[in-house]
């Protein structure tokens, strides 16, 4: 919708505005319509608005395109015209709902940002990444005991155990079993008897993949984690 063009009357006090779309009058008539170009329609009723404020009265006339009339044209040219330079520039105010659509697109982009650069430097998001898909949700439809929750947290984020964080560690015990392992969480999904139940369900597979089979199975996942909990 191209901005009508508008001259002040002979005495000052009304503005009329000329223009050749139709829809352009349609949509300003009834504004709560649906409507493609929300923000420009915005503004230009917000500035009759002002108009009104000052006690102008503001006129439209609808002139037919591409007949020669001579106004309309040079109006045509001038747009054109306007069109080459791109220092030209008109500044449109979006609506409140336009403004609220680019502030959300705007946090998406942030988050997806941030998420990429931290599953590059994190292994737990990068763990999260692969055992989630891209953040599906890890929780059955039922509700779960505060110790459940937090162990369905662990296997999606694919916490460290707290000896993996001392300076010096090399391997522990498994708490289900005698083998000494440097990756706890990884040998418990993989390697564990306390899991086995697990693995022949979807065959060997990476640990982040296991959980990730397991996202339809949540029941058995619980199951086996009450049974013989993961790592700490």
């Amino acid at each position: 919708m191209r901005r009508p063009t508008a001259r002040p009357g002979p005495t000052g006090g009304v503005v009329v505005i000329h223009t050749d779309s139709m829809s352009a009058l349609q949509v300003l008539r009834q504004p709560r319509t649906p409507m493609d170009n929300v923000q420009l329609t915005t503004a230009i009723l917000g500035h009759i608005q002002g108009l009104a404020a000052q006690g102008r009265c503001v006129r439209f006339n609808w002139v037919p395109s591409h007949i020669g009339v001579r106004g309309n044209e040079a109006a045509d040219e001038a747009a054109r015209e306007a069109t080459r330079h791109p220092a030209v520039a008109l500044t449109v105010l979006p609506s409140i709902q336009g403004a609220k659509v680019l502030a959300r697109r705007a946090a998406i982009c942030a988050a997806e940002q941030q998420y990429r650069q931290l599953v590059q430097t994190s292994r737990q998001a990068a763990w999260h990444k692969q055992a989630t898909k891209n953040n599906e949700p890890l929780r059955p439809a039922q509700r779960l005991s505060r110790a459940e929750e937090v162990v369905l947290h662990r296997l999606r984020l694919g916490y460290v155990t707290l000896d993996e964080l001392r300076d010096g560690f090399e391997e522990r015990p498994c708490e289900h079993c005698p083998h000494m392992t440097p990756h706890p969480l990884t040998h418990y999904l993989l390697s564990c008897p306390a899991t086995e139940r697990l693995r022949q369900c979807v065959g060997p597979e990476s640990a982040t993949a296991l959980v990730r089979q397991f996202q339809k199975n949540l029941p058995l996942l619980l199951e086996v984690a009450r049974a013989a909990p993961p790592p700490r």
